[in-house]
């Protein structure tokens, strides 16, 4: 029988799906991938996707929804479309952890994504602008990845008993242009090597 995932990180095609997929790595890396529900990854070639997103968000324990500079506006054009053309996962899958009262974490990608506020999303989105929210960045990417990481633990109390020995993911810092900094992460990431220039 599948391990039920505990995580379920949300995120928008086309809006910071590097993030997004740089903090599942990590996830992955600290609590094993059958915990950790990402999309691109978890479902099988196949499967009915439909059936694998919700069986996950009803299961899992807490939703990380991983925004960019782009997320809000993204959302507000979808709800406008008319009806039939309005479908839009990112969305799709908030409202629905929402309504099996899982937590929802927003987490804000960069300097320039902005806070979010009811005014800039959809109405039935509106309760995102009330809900405390974390920010990736990669100048900060280490210690960011461990603070998302201790509130999905946190969120998911039982992934304690699957938490390998926990440390920061591992990085090297070496001279980047114009005097910044590049980190050289190395991850559970199937074989990903991420840089990050930091100035």
């Amino acid at each position: 029988m599948a391990v039920a995932p505990e995580v379920f990180v949300n995120y928008r095609t086309g809006d910071e799906e590097m993030a997004a997929t740089l903090i599942q790595g990590e996830l992955a890396r600290r609590f094993g991938a059958d915990h950790v529900f990402f999309a691109s990854r978890s479902i099988a070639p196949g499967e009915d996707y439909t059936h694998r997103i919700e069986d996950a968000l009803r299961r899992c324990r807490v939703v990380l929804a991983v925004m960019g500079p782009r997320w809000a506006q993204a959302s507000g054009d979808a709800a406008s479309r008319s009806p039939g053309q309005r479908h839009d996962w990112a969305h799709h899958e908030i409202l629905r952890a929402r309504e099996y009262d899982v937590p929802v974490l927003p987490v804000l990608v960069g300097r320039q994504t902005p806070r979010l506020r009811r005014s800039n999303l959809p109405g039935e989105l509106g309760f995102l602008a009330d809900r405390q929210y974390m920010r990736f960045d990669h100048r900060n990417a280490v210690i960011d990845l461990d603070r998302i990481g201790d509130e999905v633990l946190h969120c998911a109390p039982a992934l304690s008993t699957v938490e390998r020995d926990h440390h920061p993911p591992a990085s090297s810092g070496f001279g980047g242009p114009g005097g910044g900094n590049c980190y050289h992460f190395h991850g559970d990431m199937r074989g990903a090597h991420l840089h990050f220039w930091s100035r």
